[in-house]
Parts: C-alpha cells; sequence; structure tokens
C-alpha cells in the first residue's frame, strides 16, 4: 500500500473519529437532559482532561468591618420582676451588700392560648311575613360547626402554609391548645373552607386573565400514585393553582382560553406555543441549555464560539433592560435594541454537520419574536423567577406527602395554596384571610386587588404610530 494511500486511510479514520466522537457528545448530552427531567439532578459535571482548581479557602462569617445583627430589645415590658438575693449564689455565704447599679435582662417569651368555649343561646323569632321561624348568627360563629373559624383557618395554614402533616395538625392542637381535632376532621376543615373559597379562586383567575402579564409554569404532582401536573400562574399580586392529569396545550387552553391579551412570560414548554399572546421565553433556562453545552464540547471550537457569540447577546440584552429599568427609553436603547435584534438573525445557518447548534438554531426559529419581548414591552421579565418561587412551596409540599390521595384532596390543594400564596403577596395575614372566607360568606378579602388593571399596549414603542400589535414585531 502506497503512501497517499496509507495517508487517505488515516484521513478518513480521522474525519469518521471525529464525528463519532461528536455524536457520543450529543448522545451523553441528550441522555442528561432525560434523566434530569425524570430524575432528580445530582449536578455532576463531564469528565474534564484538565485537573480540577481548588478553590481559596473562604473564612465563616461576615466581612472585616461588618457591623453585627443583635436583637432589638422591646420598649414596653409586660412586666417587672425584682431580683435580689439573700445567700452568695457562689459560695453559700449570707455577708451581701446591695450595689447601687443594677443589671436590667429583658427576656421574650411566648404565652400559649387558651382554648375558648363560646355558648351561643339564640333567641328564636316567628317571622309573620316570611312564615318562618328565624334565629340571629353571632359574632365569630359558624352554624352547625362545633369548631370555631380560628381553629380551623390556623388548622389550613399550617398544613398548606408550614406544610405538616394532618397527624402533626391535630398533636400540635393537643399538646398547645388543649383542644382535641381528630386528623381526618381537619380533612373536613379543608373540604369546608375550600367550599367557602370557591368563588374567590374563580374571581382570582378571571382577574388573572385581565392582567398585563402572567408567569407561568408547571411541575409534577401525583395523585394516588397517578402523575399529574400542577399549573402555576401568577403575577406580582395574584397566584392561581391547578391541578391537572395533563401537561399539554389543552390545559393551558382551558385555564387561559385561546387568546391571552397580555405577555405570557414561560419557559420552552412546546404547550403554550398555541396559545395567541405577545411571549417571553425564560432567558435563563437558555443561558443553562449553553452552560450544559459548553460542559460536554469543552474541545470544539466552533460549539464554543457559537454559544459565547449567543451568551453574549442574551447578557447584554438583560444587562440593556436593568440598565433602563425604571427609566424612560431614549434614542440609545433605541439603537442597542435595533444591533441586539439583528445579531441574532446570524444565529439562523450554523453549520449543518453540528447537531447541537442546528439544535439552538431551530429553537431560535421556533420561538422567533419570543426572546427579546422584555426589550418592547415595559415591567416584563427576560426570566420566570418568579414563577418558579411561586410555585416551590408546592414542590415541598409534594416532597414531603408524595402528593395527594384524591381528586378531591387535590382540588383542596389547588384553591387553599391559591388563597394562601395570593394573601401572601400582598403581604395579608394569611390566618386572618381564611378566617374572614369562613365568617364573611360571598365577601371576597381581595376585592382590592380585584380592580381591573391598567391597559397597556404590546408591543411598547417610540410613539402611537409605532406601536403594532401583538405578534406583529419580530426580534428575529
Amino acid at each position: 500500500m502506497t503512501k497517499r494511500a496509507l495517508e487517505g486511510m488515516g484521513a478518513k479514520l480521522a474525519e469518521e473519529n471525529r464525528k463519532l466522537k461528536e455524536e457520543l457528545a450529543y448522545v451523553k448530552f441528550e441522555l442528561e437532559e432525560l434523566k434530569s427531567k425524570r430524575y432528580k439532578s445530582k449536578k455532576t459535571k463531564p469528565p474534564d482532561d484538565a485537573p480540577p482548581v481548588p478553590k481559596p479557602h473562604k473564612k465563616r462569617g461576615g466581612l472585616f468591618g461588618h457591623i453585627g445583627w443583635f436583637r432589638k430589645r422591646p420598649k414596653t415590658p409586660n412586666r417587672v420582676e425584682e431580683l435580689r438575693l439573700d445567700k452568695c449564689p457562689c459560695c453559700g455565704s449570707s455577708d451581701l451588700t446591695e450595689c447601687k447599679k443594677t443589671h436590667d435582662h429583658t427576656q421574650e417569651d411566648m404565652t400559649l392560648p387558651k382554648v375558648e368555649v363560646t355558648l351561643y343561646r339564640k333567641h328564636r323569632y316567628y317571622c309573620k311575613n316570611c312564615k318562618k321561624v328565624v334565629s340571629p348568627k353571632g359574632q365569630g360563629e359558624i352554624p352547625a360547626s362545633r369548631i370555631g373559624p380560628r381553629a380551623k383557618a390556623f388548622a389550613a395554614f399550617l398544613r398548606y402554609g408550614i406544610k405538616i402533616s394532618k397527624r402533626d395538625v391535630s398533636a400540635l392542637f393537643r399538646k398547645a391548645f388543649n383542644l382535641n381535632i381528630s386528623s381526618s376532621s381537619i380533612d373536613g376543615f379543608m373540604e369546608q373552607l375550600k367550599k367557602e373559597s370557591l368563588h374567590i379562586y374563580d374571581e382570582l383567575l378571571e382577574s388573572l386573565k385581565q392582567s398585563p402579564f402572567i408567569h407561568a409554569d408547571e411541575t409534577g404532582h401525583p395523585i394516588d400514585g397517578i402523575g399529574h401536573w400542577l399549573w402555576k400562574l401568577s403575577n406580582k399580586k395574584i397566584c392561581y393553582s391547578h391541578i391537572d392529569k395533563g401537561r399539554g396545550q389543552a390545559v393551558v387552553r382551558k385555564i387561559l382560553g385561546d387568546k391571552y391579551d397580555g405577555v405570557l412570560i414561560s419557559d420552552f414548554l412546546s404547550a403554550y406555543n398555541k396559545i395567541e399572546a405577545v411571549k417571553q421565553r425564560c432567558l435563563v433556562h437558555l443561558l443553562r441549555d449553553l452552560k450544559k453545552v459548553v460542559e460536554y464540547w469543552h474541545n470544539d471550537n466552533e460549539v464554543l464560539r457559537y454559544c459565547k457569540r449567543l451568551k453574549k447577546i442574551l447578557e447584554d440584552a438583560m444587562a440593556l433592560h436593568k440598565e433602563y429599568l425604571g427609566k424612560e427609553w431614549d434614542e440609545i436603547y433605541y439603537t442597542k435594541r435595533a444591533r441586539l435584534n439583528d445579531s441574532l438573525k446570524d444565529f439562523s445557518f450554523p453549520n449543518p454537520n453540528k447537531r447541537i447548534l442546528k439544535r439552538f438554531a431551530k429553537r431560535l426559529k421556533r420561538h422567533k419574536g419570543e426572546i427579546l419581548t422584555f426589550l418592547y414591552v415595559k415591567d416584563i421579565d427576560p426570566h420566570n423567577n418568579h414563577a418558579e418561587q411561586q410555585i416551590r412551596p408546592d414542590v415541598i409540599f409534594r416532597k414531603i406527602t408524595f402528593g395527594n390521595r384524591s381528586i378531591s384532596g387535590a382540588e383542596n390543594h389547588s384553591v387553599l395554596m391559591t388563597i394562601l400564596q395570593t394573601a401572601k403577596l400582598n403581604n395579608m395575614d394569611p390566618i386572618k384571610t381564611l378566617e374572614d372566607i369562613l365568617l364573611a360568606g360571598k365577601k371576597n378579602p381581595f376585592s382590592k386587588i380585584l380592580s381591573p388593571p391598567e391597559k397597556i399596549l404590546l408591543p411598547y414603542a417610540r410613539s402611537n404610530s409605532e406601536r403594532r400589535g401583538p405578534l406583529s414585531y419580530s426580534p428575529v
């Protein structure tokens, strides 16, 4: 075999080896992505040829010169206890002389409330007009209930706000308040609260659909071991929970309808694709995928250049948004926005031999007009962190309880988590809110936040003549 033939065979083998390495890296990338969706991520990075760099040791505690934090002393004590000595506590001597100065020590402690039993003696009256026997309703009374509204509201808060089991709620009531409540009775409390809150639950959804933007996210939530999904939709004032068997477009349509007039902020899940709305995709998810690609293709210069350029564009866009946060947009802003807009067009034509680059280009093309929406509409986040923060309590609840055992329990979870998280977003006392729902009948404690929000024209532009309707602009 000649030298030229050997060189040709070597070049052919080298090319095959390069393709096989690229294919192996892509398969590992997809396998890791599937594992992260199915199993809990252990955050293990792929093996690297370079030796690990030791991290510098950081001393615990605050920085040098940092002012320490001390608990503030209460201004007025509830009681003052004068303490004197007859004998020395060290040696037992009675030869003591009292000093002029005293030492004040302030201590805070809690007083456990006692169970209050109220007898409502109702005087009955016969109404000649409606020909019925009627009687008044007492303040703080729930008709035909042996347990009052405050105890029921506190039990719901412990169950869904603090996330403890029903047995622990029952034990806490018995040990701390001397109130015997069985764990099965707590289910009845939740059911009653759900029925009284259903009209508020529906009103909150209708108000949410009228808001200028919605953050959306979803997570697994099994019911009796069968896989279901918990959907979380929220803005800065309202948080709405819904548990459904599906994770597709039908669920989003059932909640929001076929059309939403505001900005829908979400990840890249395809369930949000068919909803007619202005959309903003989470850039943090995109940056996270870029970081994972760099870890697996750390020896491929072409892939690294592509990821570096795309990351730079996204980071520059987020920096521009942060720079003009709360400010009026000017000509410098419009110029920078237009440059960022044009720079994304280069990513539509990657190397066809690089499957991972084609994957990113396909995603950018599919979500054309949904990457830089936050630069065109004011008060819109480039990420979906708000939805992930709102869904975190449900994830912790699922980790502790493994979901719900019945459809009725899932409905209780959806309604009561909606009430509790909405109250938290509005700095309202959650226990007082649930208590008011039990006592106020059809009145809504969130009536102040349900006023129609201000409508905004989408997307935001320089003047009225430059404003265009939803889905009409194209950042890519």
